[in-house]
C-alpha cells in the first residue's frame, strides 16, 4: 500500500434479527488504488427480497472491479446498473416478479482519499472525523419526504420507501454533489435501517466514542440494537470502514 493516502481497516456484520430469512446483503472490493464497497436491504418476501439485494451487490462489485473508476459517472453507472440487474432477475408469477431493494454504494480513492457516494432508498451511509458525525445520507421514504414538508409522520409506517432499484420504469436516487476527500480519522458506516433505527440521533452521533477499532466499534452497534430487544427486529446490516493514513 505504498503511497497511498490512505489505508483502511473494515469489518461487518450481518444478522436475521425476528425474520425468517435475512434479506439484506452486502460487499467490497479493493484494489491496488481503490475500493467500493456497498450494502442492500432488499424487499419483496419469499425470496425476492434476498434475491434482489444479492444482484445489486453483486452487480456493483464485478463491474466496478472489471473498470475501477472513482468518478461521478462511474458511480451512477453502477447504480443504474444494479437497478439494470434486478430488473433482469424479476419473473412474472414468481416471488421475485415485484422485488425492490434498497442500495447505499461507497468509491473510494485510496491515493488521493476522494470518496463518493450513492443511495436509493433508507439504507444509510454515515461520516464521522475523530469521533464527530458530519452527516448521514437522506432517506428517500414516506416518513422523510413529511417531514421535510414540515407535516406529521406519526401515522406514517416506517420503512415506506419513495424510490428503490427495480423498477423497470426508472427511480431516483442521491449522490453526493461534491467528492470527498477523507483522511486519517474518518470512519464511515454503510447499514439497513434495521440498524439505524434501534439508535437514536444522538446515540448513533457517540456510536464510535471511545472505540480503539472497526470491530469494536461494530460490537458497540450490535449490542445496542440487542438491547432494544425489538419484537419486530428486522434484519440489521452494517459495514464499518475505519481510515488512517497511508
Amino acid at each position: 500500500m505504498a503511497g497511498r493516502a490512505l489505508s483502511v481497516s473494515l469489518a461487518a456484520l450481518s444478522e436475521t434479527g425476528r425474520r425468517e430469512c435475512n434479506e439484506d446483503a452486502f460487499g467490497y472490493w479493493e484494489g491496488a488504488d481503490s475500493l467500493v464497497a456497498a450494502l442492500c436491504d432488499g424487499a419483496g418476501g419469499h425470496g425476492g427480497g434476498q434475491t434482489a439485494s444479492r444482484a445489486a451487490v453483486t452487480h456493483v462489485l464485478e463491474a466496478f472491479a472489471l473498470r475501477p473508476e472513482v468518478s461521478l459517472n462511474a458511480l451512477q453507472w453502477l447504480v443504474k446498473g444494479a437497478n439494470e440487474a434486478v430488473v433482469a432477475q424479476q419473473v412474472a408469477g414468481t416471488p421475485t416478479s415485484d422485488m425492490r431493494t434498497t442500495i447505499v454504494v461507497l468509491l473510494l480513492d485510496l491515493h488521493s482519499g476522494t470518496a463518493l457516494w450513492a443511495h436509493a432508498g433508507d439504507s444509510r451511509l454515515y461520516r464521522w472525523h475523530e469521533a464527530r458525525l458530519l452527516g448521514r445520507t437522506r432517506d428517500q421514504s414516506l416518513e422523510q419526504s413529511l417531514r421535510d414538508a414540515g407535516l406529521s409522520t406519526t401515522a406514517v409506517s416506517s420503512g415506506q420507501l419513495t424510490s428503490a432499484l427495480g423498477s423497470p420504469g426508472g427511480f431516483d436516487f442521491e449522490v453526493v454533489q461534491t467528492p470527498q476527500v477523507l483522511a486519517g480519522g474518518d470512519a464511515l458506516l454503510l447499514c439497513s435501517d434495521g440498524l439505524w433505527s434501534a439508535f437514536d440521533d444522538a446515540a448513533m452521533a457517540r456510536s464510535v466514542i471511545g472505540c480503539n477499532g472497526v470491530e469494536a466499534w461494530l460490537d458497540r452497534l450490535e449490542a445496542g440494537v440487542q438491547q432494544a430487544d425489538r419484537s419486530n427486529q428486522d434484519n440489521y446490516s452494517a459495514l464499518a470502514i475505519w481510515c488512517e493514513e497511508g
